[in-house]
């Protein structure tokens, strides 16, 4: 087993006590090899450990430490300076390296801990889609096969599709999520006719909407014809709120959508389910990047945790705002805006 591996498998006291006993014994060598020799970068080993495997808080309690064992050592062991104070601005100083590097390490550890969590959720998100249309298309042969009716390999085949369309949109909103953190996606505005735009993001849950036998309500207002958007942006943001709906909701139960004047030139959408609805810390952070997971892990889900972080940054590219309102055993219901014809520059 290689070092990694080792340290891997260790509780996070084992390996804070380990590293607390290197640091004195550290202290001790520089205690008894004098002010001559310095042995400050050796320190960084315990440090990094801790900073890594344990956490940002435990590391700096040990470069606190560390940098008062080398206090020490330096004071016993007898060096002389020319001014007093000299020994401990040295050991502030150290102790700021100390704390860099671990603020360091620990900020490289949460990235790579968020890339393995987001590399084994997306392989979650793709592999239900994938594995209706394998399903699928082993159905479509056997039912070719046995000369099925036409209308039970039409809503096979249509499913397939389906499927396939969900795996595309997912991965296209996860390639534009970091276009749209930077600002540098290309928008593809225009007059896009509301209704359309509905029936197109509708057709692509309604497969998993049939399973769950819930029933998908869209309510337009007679008075909103079109609206000034990239509609396949628009639609992925449809299609992600209503597969997170379609996710919280009961058996047998509906999900709305409604479509209503915002203000002289803005409309609001609306999708509201009835599912166990959120706590209002996680209401709070429900945008942010990652928050998903957390949330997602606390229910006993998985997924990306990108979903509504990529519908706020759509949102907002296209001028238009989005709040998410929720009770616990009542519902959830997201809400955003967008023009109706091209905001003024």
């Amino acid at each position: 087993m290689n070092i990694y591996g080792y340290l891997s498998g260790r509780s996070l006291r084992f390996l804070f006590i380990g590293a607390c006993t290197l640091t004195i014994l550290l202290g001790v060598i520089d205690y008894l090899t004098g002010a001559e020799v310095s042995f400050s970068i050796f320190y960084l080993a315990p440090i990094s450990v801790v900073a890594w495997f344990v956490g940002r808080r435990s590391a700096f309690v040990l470069s606190l430490l560390a940098g008062i064992i080398w206090l020490l050592a330096d004071i016993v062991s007898g060096g002389t300076y020319s001014y007093a104070l000299i020994p401990y601005w040295n050991a502030l100083v150290r102790v700021g390296f100390f704390l860099i590097v671990s603020f360091a390490v620990s900020s490289l550890s949460d990235t790579q801990l968020r890339k393995e969590e987001l590399a084994q959720f997306i392989f979650h998100d793709l592999r239900a889609p994938l594995s209706n249309t394998i399903s699928g298309l082993r159905a479509v042969r056997d039912l070719l096969s046995s000369k099925e009716a036409d209308d039970d390999l039409n809503d096979l085949v249509r499913m397939c599709l389906i499927s396939c369309n969900r795996m595309s949109l997912l991965i296209q909103s996860l390639l534009d999520l970091s276009r749209l953190e930077i600002g540098k996606l290309q928008l593809n505005q225009g007059q896009v006719v509301v209704k359309e735009l509905l029936d197109s993001a509708l057709e692509q849950v309604s497969v998993y909407a049939k399973r769950t036998n819930l029933l998908l309500i869209a309510e337009i207002d007679q008075h909103i014809k079109e609206i000034y958007a990239d509609s396949g942006l628009t639609e992925r943001i449809l299609v992600n709120l209503l597969s997170n709906a379609i996710k919280a909701s009961k058996l047998g139960s509906s999900i709305r959508i409604q479509v209503a004047p915002y203000s002289s030139n803005l409309i609001s959408i609306r999708v509201s389910d009835s599912g166990p609805g959120m706590t209002k810390e996680w209401v709070e952070k429900v945008f942010d990047k990652f928050s998903q997971t957390e949330i997602g892990i606390a229910r006993g889900e998985i997924s990306t945790g990108l979903g509504l972080t990529f519908c706020r940054l759509a949102v907002e590219a296209q001028g238009g705002t989005i709040k998410l309102e929720s009770a616990i055993n009542v519902g959830t219901t997201v809400t955003f805006t967008l023009p109706t014809a091209k905001l003024a520059a």
